[in-house]
C-alpha cells in the first residue's frame, strides 16, 4: 500500500498522545528531548555474546532493580533486497510485563501491552549488557500470526512492510518504524513511556 509522503500515523499518534498530557508531563517530555543520552540510558545488566534464537526472552532495566521483559521474534532477519542495515539484525517486542529478578519466572507476554513499538535491533544491545537473555520460549501459533509491520519512510512515498522489507497492504495492528533502532533511541522511547505513566515502574 502506497501512502502520500506526508502521512505518518506514528507521528500523528505521538502528537495526539503528547497533547493529551497535563502540563507537568509535557514539560518533562520536553526536557527529555534536551537531555544527554547518558541521563536516561538503560542500565547495564551483564555483557554477553549470545547466538540469538527465535523465542529468546530477555530483560532490560531502565531503573535499578526494575526489569522489563522482551522477546526475540526473529533472530536473524533475511531482507529481501539484502539491505545491509537490516539484514542479519533481530526483531524484538518489549512488554510492560516486568520483574525484579534476573529470571524468566514472571514472564507473561501480552502483545496488547507493549512498552514501545516493535523494534529492529543489532547484537550490540546484548554485547553492551543492556539486554540480557533469561531463557527461551518457542514462538506460538498466535505469535506467528501477529498482525504487525513497519512504516517504511521513503523519499517519494511511505509504505507498510514486514521486517524483511516485504511490502504489505493496509496498516498493521501493531506498527513500528522500519530500520535499525539506536540504543539511544530505544532508551528515549522507553523513558517517554515512563514519564507519561510512572506506574509502570511500580510493583504491586
Amino acid at each position: 500500500m502506497m501512502l502520500i509522503k506526508k502521512e505518518n500515523p506514528i507521528a500523528d499518534e505521538w502528537k495526539k498522545l503528547y497533547n493529551e498530557q497535563p502540563v507537568k508531563i509535557k514539560e518533562k517530555l520536553d526536557a527529555l528531548d534536551k537531555m544527554k543520552p547518558k541521563e536516561y540510558q538503560l542500565q547495564v545488566i551483564k555483557k554477553t555474546k549470545p547466538v540469538l534464537q527465535d523465542g529468546d526472552v530477555f530483560i532490560l532495566s531502565p531503573r535499578e532493580n526494575v526489569y522489563f521483559y522482551g522477546k526475540v521474534l526473529k533472530a536473524k532477519i533475511n531482507h529481501i533486497n539484502n539491505n545491509t542495515f537490516v539484514d542479519g539484525k533481530s526483531l524484538v517486542f518489549i512488554f510492560r510485563n516486568k520483574t525484579d529478578k534476573l529470571t524468566i519466572d514472571d514472564f507473561k507476554p501480552d502483545y496488547s501491552q507493549l512498552l514501545i513499538r516493535p523494534t529492529i535491533v543489532d547484537i550490540s544491545y546484548w554485547n553492551k549488557g543492556l539486554f540480557y537473555n533469561v531463557g527461551n520460549v518457542p514462538l506460538t501459533e498466535d505469535e506467528h500470526r501477529l498482525n504487525y509491520g513497519f512504516l517504511n519512510i521513503g523519499i517519494k512515498a511511505n509504505t507498510y512492510c514486514k521486517e524483511n522489507g516485504e511490502v504489505i497492504e493496509g496498516k498493521p495492528q501493531i506498527l513500528g518504524v522500519f530500520g535499525v533502532s539506536t540504543i539511544t533511541g530505544v532508551a528515549s522511547k522507553i523513558e517517554q513511556q515512563l514519564i507519561i505513566n510512572p506506574e509502570l515502574l511500580k510493583f504491586e
